[in-house]
């Protein structure tokens, strides 16, 4: 049984590492029986175990976690398309905490696993966590426990060593859509778009579900809404109606960010989210591109001329001081890893806060061979030398940047 099916399906499922079959099998959504069959077969391959991301090949950090600290699990609430709610994002933490279908989020909140990752951080293992994938890992940006003790927020819970947490969620990712107006395939086999029919509705349910718990009452408790992880707040349907929608004033203290390939976040989007605008606080817009020929391989159907235009009005928007940070994205693989220096001046000109790089993650949209050839840091890949070469700019040490999870093959590049 091949590993990364399992992964697949283990994502689907909102797996736990050490969970029995029964209970997997029991969070999938409907599936035919044969594949029922071959996931509960693929429970007993160990490899199946891992990472959901294929991870053979990075270059991971191998500096000790202990005394080290995380606050997502503290603070973050991920809702994903069947229901699964996780306490970070699900390629740098595959272990979910509970089910929207049957439970509350603040049931979640405190549930059994989310106790048992709490506790993985104040031991230093970080035994639930992706370390090969996870940025803040990997580019040694987590503080230490001394640290995190003296924050006002988190500081109680971290000198109680407390796994179980007063207060709900602060931070709540909408992932339950994976709707988008591009089909990049690193994310995508093609289009994915619900507007109606079985599929919006039970994604449309799950999201009322939250709505319906966290955003029924106003309230003036501080609490952030990142939309979305999974596709585009305006490719989505229901995700671009609940922004039209949403009455910031209702909330004072609520910070939304936006994550957007950018395509659609026009001059005209922008004034119908008119009022969210003072609940604004960052944008974070997709590019994985420095030129017009690489955009088209990476994100088609995108527009190139409209992202950056675009981009260049939510950029003076950022300079009136509308919201408080503006970052560009990139994935790096195979097809546009030669344009990373370009895409730091880019970011320059545009006049953004920052760009961010990641590496390329296993969407099971390739074919394993296709895949392992996007992969362009592992070391036996034919143009490896060159990667290094090009992460040689001095460029990539400007404070400007933030290199992820590539951190590691910078200094592997340097050291050279």
């Amino acid at each position: 049984m091949p590993a990364r099916f399992a992964r697949a399906m283990m994502r689907l499922a909102g797996s736990r590492a050490a969970a029995p079959a029964k209970y997997l099998l029991g969070r999938l959504p409907v599936l035919d029986r044969r594949v029922r069959r071959l996931y509960a077969r693929a429970l007993d391959d160990p490899p199946s175990r891992r990472f959901l991301a294929r991870t053979d090949g990075l270059a991971v950090s191998s500096s000790s976690l202990t005394g080290r600290f995380c606050g997502a699990p503290f603070r973050q609430m991920d809702l994903y398309e069947y229901g699964q709610l996780g306490v970070c994002c699900i390629t740098w933490l595959p272990t979910t905490v509970g089910d929207l279908n049957r439970e509350s989020v603040a049931e979640a909140w405190n549930s059994e696993t989310a106790r048992a990752i709490r506790e993985s951080i104040f031991d230093g293992s970080f035994r639930y966590c992706d370390h090969a994938v996870c940025p803040r890992i990997q580019s040694g940006e987590l503080p230490t426990l001394e640290e995190a003790a003296k924050d006002p927020e988190l500081g109680p819970y971290v000198r109680g060593r407390r796994v179980e947490l007063d207060a709900g969620p602060t931070f709540i990712n909408l992932c339950n859509d994976p709707s988008c107006n591009l089909r990049c395939p690193s994310c995508r086999a093609g289009t994915i778009q619900y507007t109606a029919g079985p599929d919006y509705e039970r994604r449309k349910r799950l999201l009322d579900t939250l709505v319906d718990e966290v955003f029924a009452t106003p309230t003036a408790r501080a609490f952030t809404l990142n939309v979305t992880g999974s596709g585009d707040p305006f490719g989505s349907r229901m995700f671009r109606e609940f922004l039209f929608a949403l009455d910031g004033s209702r909330f004072p203290n609520l910070k939304i960010n936006l994550q957007s390939n950018g395509v659609l976040f026009t001059p005209e989007t922008w004034r119908r989210i008119a009022k969210i605008h003072t609940n604004l606080q960052g944008v974070l817009v997709s590019f994985d591109a420095a030129s017009e020929t690489t955009y088209a391989v990476t994100r088609p159907p995108g527009r190139w001329d409209v992202l950056l235009e675009n981009t260049a009005h939510l950029a003076e928007r950022r300079r009136a001081g509308d919201f408080d940070r503006l970052r560009l994205d990139f994935v790096v693989q195979l097809d546009n890893y030669t344009e990373m220096p370009d895409f730091v001046r880019l970011g320059r000109r545009l006049g953004v806060d920052q760009v961010s790089f990641s590496l390329l993650v296993d969407w099971e949209t390739w074919p394993e061979a296709t895949f392992r050839d996007k992969c362009i840091w592992r070391g036996d890949h034919p143009r490896f030398a060159d990667f290094l070469d090009v992460l040689r700019d001095p460029l990539f040490d400007d404070p400007f940047v933030d290199l992820g999870n590539v951190t590691a093959y910078r200094e592997r590049a340097v050291e050279v």
